[in-house]
């Protein structure tokens, strides 16, 4: 059992427990602990501190009031993407454990055909986000914004990629990305949200504070900072060289006449449809 704790099954398993323990609020690390102590895994704790660390690091968590953590916009992300992991492997686990359990059989085995593969579309990480906190917020914003809140923008960013190694423009889309997501404060203000919009893409909503600008400029923001972090990469990185790309962006600004957050992210996403630029070369 021991040996699980030096694999990273110890540390993946805390990774999912952490983060879909944080959904529900913010929470002390030693009470988490406690909680799935009761659970009595074959893991070793530190395998917990590590999980923990790791989301720190890499911006999924932040630190709260009472010695508590929270998670990040970023932080939600992952939890659909670990869980969506977690979907797919636990099946093949349950099968693997089933074959080791049931005795040999001394006649010829038949083998029966693989279950087919979900279509991608179903099982898309970037889709689930986008649909349960993306439009979820933009929900919110709206009925606020309503009642006599503060109007807002919403502003997309997409990246159309192109390069010879599938592998590797996916980890050029999951780099800028990330990057994007967790610099969002530090790019786009202090009162800035961002989020993962569909497969290549970022959402950020930000109040208007009375500028009805800010959404053109949030606009121009998330273009330049997407164009930025491929030009960096293609620049910096040998592997991805040779790619080509062109950024897209489009917003969209809260009004009384709009009547529903569908209708404001349509909007928005007619702006992102509407502006068209020709690849751009490594």
């Amino acid at each position: 059992m021991n040996r699980l704790v030096s694999t990273g099954l110890a540390t993946a398993f805390f990774r999912l427990f952490i983060l879909d323990a944080l959904a529900a609020g913010p929470a002390r690390p030693a009470a988490l602990l406690a909680r799935i102590s009761t659970e009595k895994l074959p893991f070793a704790s530190g395998a917990f501190g590590r999980a923990l660390q790791s989301l720190l690091e890499g911006g999924h968590l932040a630190p709260a009031m009472h010695g508590a953590v929270v998670l990040t916009p970023l932080g939600a992300l992952e939890r659909i993407a670990e869980r969506e992991r977690w979907s797919a492997v636990l099946p093949t686990v349950a099968r693997l454990i089933d074959q080791l359990e049931r005795p040999p059989s001394d006649g010829p085995r038949i083998s029966e055909m693989a279950e087919a593969p979900r279509p991608i579309e179903h099982v898309a990480v970037a889709d689930a986000y986008l649909d349960r906190v993306l439009i979820a917020t933009l929900r919110e914003r709206a009925g606020d914004a309503r009642d006599g809140g503060r109007p807002f923008a919403v502003s997309l960013g997409a990246i159309d990629l192109d390069h010879g190694a599938e592998a590797t423009r996916r980890a050029m889309l999951h780099r800028a990305i990330r990057a994007t997501l967790g610099g969002a404060t530090t790019l786009f203000g202090g009162d800035a949200s961002a989020f993962r919009y569909g497969e290549a893409g970022v959402a950020v909503i930000a109040p208007l504070h009375g500028d009805p600008a800010r959404g053109e400029a949030l606009t121009i923001l998330v273009r330049a900072r997407l164009d930025e972090l491929m030009r960096t990469m293609t620049s910096t990185v040998r592997a991805f060289g040779g790619a080509r790309w062109r950024i897209r962006a489009g917003g969209a600004t809260w009004s009384p006449s709009i009547a529903t957050s569908a209708q404001l992210l349509r909007t928005a996403e007619d702006a992102l449809a509407a502006d068209g630029k020709q690849m751009t070369p490594a």
